[in-house]
């Protein structure tokens, strides 16, 4: 009997060290990869391609000669062209009929009293060359003007010499020499009228006109 009662005990003491089994198992979350990271890096511009590698490249869509049917839609898209071409670069593109004028300030073109390039003046022509090069059915005049300071005779001298310079930088960019005519009128068409010796900023410019080509 005691012996029972011993062994009934032990089992008793071993079933209290005894942990009970848990009703239920943590297993651990799933592995779920992290969202993929965005990346932004800023817009940068194509770089566009030298000019000796453009002019290889620009295929003309002139015919020689317009006809009257074809003129209008033709100098649409020639004017769409240099407006974006020029857009921020100072120089307006205006329309007159079917002729475009460039009209750009001297003062942002060219050295104070010279015919040198100044600041952005290259790059300006590359682009202005780049459209009309492909509009080959136009003609170019390049008119240069002062305004009434200094003395006439220098002023004459001065704008020519300017207008010269830009029909060269067109040019040398594969405009063809035929198709550009440079004119310096001087003090002549004032665009402000003002007195003698009358330094006008607005009178100082530069004007190309393009003119196209109309079958007779």
């Amino acid at each position: 009997m005691r012996k029972a009662m011993i062994s009934a005990a032990a089992l008793l003491i071993l079933a209290g060290c005894e942990t009970p089994p848990p009703s239920h198992y943590d297993y651990p979350p799933a592995y779920t990869p992290p969202p993929p990271q965005t990346i932004y890096t800023p817009y940068r511009a194509p770089a566009r391609p030298p000019p000796e590698v453009v002019v290889h490249n620009v295929k003309p869509i002139g015919a020689g000669v317009l006809t009257a049917q074809k003129v209008e839609a033709y100098t649409d898209t020639e004017e769409a062209e240099l407006r974006a071409a020029l857009r921020g670069s100072g120089a307006v593109v205006g329309r007159h009929g079917n002729d475009l004028l460039i009209n750009m300030k001297s003062d942002t073109l060219f050295e104070t009293g010279t015919a040198a390039f100044a600041g952005r003046a290259n790059e300006v022509f590359v682009s202005v060359a780049y459209v009309v090069r492909k509009y080959d059915s136009t003609q170019l005049q390049v008119n240069g003007y002062t305004d009434t300071s200094g003395s006439p005779e220098h002023n004459q001298q001065l704008s020519q010499a300017r207008a010269s310079a830009i029909a060269k930088a067109l040019t040398d960019d594969g405009v063809d020499t035929h198709r550009i005519l440079a004119r310096g009128f001087g003090e002549k068409g004032l665009k402000i009228p003002t007195g003698g010796n009358v330094s006008e900023p607005r009178n100082r410019r530069i004007e190309i006109r393009i003119t196209p080509r109309m079958a007779t």
